[in-house]
C-alpha cells in the first residue's frame, strides 16, 4: 500500500505545484500526512534529505521499497498441491 501512496505522491507532484513547493519549504511532512503512508514509514520519507523533488522521488522509492521487502508475503500452498499423484500415499490402503 505504500508504493502505491508513493506513486499518487509523484503523480500529484506533477499537477499540483504546491507539492514541490512545500518540499523547498521543507514542509514536506505535511504533504506525507495526507497521504496513505505508515507513521514509522512517513517519519523515514520526511528525514530523507535531498536537494530537488526528483532526487527525493527517487531515495523515497528506495526507501519504501526496502520497508516493504522486510514484509513476509503470506505463503499460500500450491493449486497443484493434492492434485498430482504422491508416490508415498499411493501404496498406503485407502479407505472410501
Amino acid at each position: 500500500m505504500s508504493m502505491q501512496a508513493l506513486n499518487q505522491l509523484v503523480a500529484r507532484s506533477i499537477i499540483d505545484p504546491a507539492i514541490v513547493q512545500s518540499f523547498s519549504a521543507g514542509a514536506i511532512g505535511d504533504v506525507l500526512a495526507e497521504m496513505d503512508f505508515s507513521t514509522e514509514l512517513r517519519r523515514g520519507l520526511a528525514g530523507l534529505h535531498a536537494t530537488s523533488f526528483s532526487e527525493f522521488a527517487v531515495l523515497a522509492y528506495r526507501h519504501v521499497k526496502a520497508a516493504e521487502r522486510l514484509v513476509p508475503r503470506v505463503q499460500l500452498p500450491s493449486p497443484l498441491e493434492g492434485l498430482l499423484p504422491d508416490s508415498s500415499q499411493s501404496d498406503q490402503e485407502q479407505v472410501a
